[in-house]
């Protein structure tokens, strides 16, 4: 926009110059006629010379001058031919000025005009030499073109010189932004050291809160680590006092205890998870962790001959601590294990930036009605498998808490399917 207004600018400033310096050169040819211009007594028009200006010889050129006495007379220049200006629409009072008027063929001329009074006769003269205002059009559309041309290249050159200039500012940014992605990814556990002087503060504040940030997580999960053990040894022998009693309230005193401690877990584990479940940094391998709790329930039913089965679609990455998804993953194989007849198939994939991972069993499955009580902590429906109940409730805890999902369903095996949707890294 400033090119625009700068071309405009300079292209009025122009038609000006070049409108002075044809009306100049146009007056000096008036000049020429009054000086070259005599009257005898009988009021004739003599002239002894003629402007020099080739363009008064040619043809239809626009370039016209005429001298009219009082008395009608006239004489005119060659270029005029057989026509004569039409001098009706000039104003004869304004001398010295310069006027508009149509010549020959309707041609747009610039007129200047003067009268010239004789005292000792009686008599009056008056001169008119023109020019065309197409030279003066066909100038000043030249020298629009040009400029049009000359600030179109600059316009461009300094578009790229903006961009170019706004990616060389914007490219540290750009490198802090893939950095931060790659510390949230679990890619890289700081930003590198490697900025220009001016961003080199933002990059070392953003370290100090990533450090600052974990240093808090830890000692939270640590006091809330001393607070478990603080607290489950009392209650551990408060159940085995309670065992020993062979009364009601003993009976009593063990229900409230178990109740005492699934409500512990329960609120441990939530605020264990909240401490951490947005925290950047953690990127975690699903066929890592699979395989190891594979391992391990293997060992537990040994004497089963149960097969577990593992697939993977793509590279499952799961966008959280390790620990957290041991402990779903663990309790839906474990679960699965423990009703299963002889098959347990785990599978994994990767879709829209959401992690999904299915648990599936032969056993005898559960029925649709009682899929949504099963989750809750603490309801079993079968007693004689061991456990209190709150695998499944504590599985749903946690996979909600980092925005995920636990859907209960039959399985094509026969048994019971449990789907874990959480993200994905």
């Amino acid at each position: 926009m400033a090119l625009l207004a700068t071309a405009l600018i300079l292209t009025n400033l122009y038609r000006d110059q070049i409108a002075e310096h044809y009306d100049a050169h146009v007056f000096t040819h008036l000049e020429e006629l009054v000086a070259a211009v005599e009257i005898d007594q009988l009021g004739n028009l003599k002239m002894h010379e003629q402007p020099s200006d080739p363009s008064f010889y040619r043809l239809n050129s626009g370039w016209y001058w005429e001298v009219r006495n009082s008395y009608g007379s006239s004489k005119k220049s060659p270029s005029l031919g057989e026509e004569k200006l039409n001098l009706s629409e000039l104003n004869f009072e304004e001398n010295h000025k310069v006027q508009s008027i149509y010549g020959p063929g309707q041609q747009k001329l610039r007129a200047h005009i003067m009268h010239v009074s004789y005292p000792d006769l009686q008599t009056s003269l008056t001169f008119i030499a023109t020019a065309p205002v197409m030279q003066i059009t066909d100038d000043v559309r030249d020298f629009s073109v040009h400029v049009v041309s000359s600030f179109l290249v600059l316009g461009i050159g300094l578009s790229l010189a903006v961009v170019l200039q706004i990616r060389l500012a914007l490219k540290p940014l750009k490198a802090i932004r893939t950095a931060i992605g790659d510390v949230q990814t679990g890619k890289a556990k700081r930003l590198p050291h490697e900025f220009p002087s001016d961003v080199q503060p933002l990059v070392e504040e953003l370290n100090y809160l990533l450090d600052h940030n974990e240093l808090l997580l830890k000692r939270a999960r640590n006091q809330l680590g001393d607070l478990a053990h603080s607290v489950k040894n009392p209650l551990t022998v408060i159940r085995n006092e309670a065992r020993s009693m062979a009364n009601e309230q003993g009976q009593i005193i063990l229900e409230q205890s178990h109740a005492m401690d699934s409500s512990i877990d329960h609120f441990l584990s939530r605020a264990r998870i909240y401490g951490k479940k947005d925290v950047i940094g953690y990127r975690t391998s699903v066929k890592a962790v699979i395989n190891d709790l594979i391992y391990a329930v293997d060992h537990i039913y040994r004497g089963r001959e149960i097969e577990i089965q593992f697939s993977e679609q793509g590279d499952c990455l799961f966008r959280g601590e390790a620990q957290d998804l041991e402990e779903m993953v663990g309790n839906l194989i474990d679960n699965a294990c423990k009703w299963a007849k002889s098959q347990v198939v785990v599978k994994c994939k990767t879709a829209n930036n959401r992690l999904v991972i299915s648990v599936q069993d032969d056993g005898p499955g559960i029925p649709e009605e009682s899929l949504k009580d099963v989750i809750q902590r603490g309801i079993k429906l079968d007693e004689s498998k061991p456990g209190h109940g709150q695998g499944l409730g504590i599985v749903k805890d946690i996979s909600d808490l980092y925005g995920g999902q636990l859907k209960l369903s039959k399985s094509l095996l026969g048994g019971l399917q449990a789907q874990l949707d959480l993200p994905a890294a």
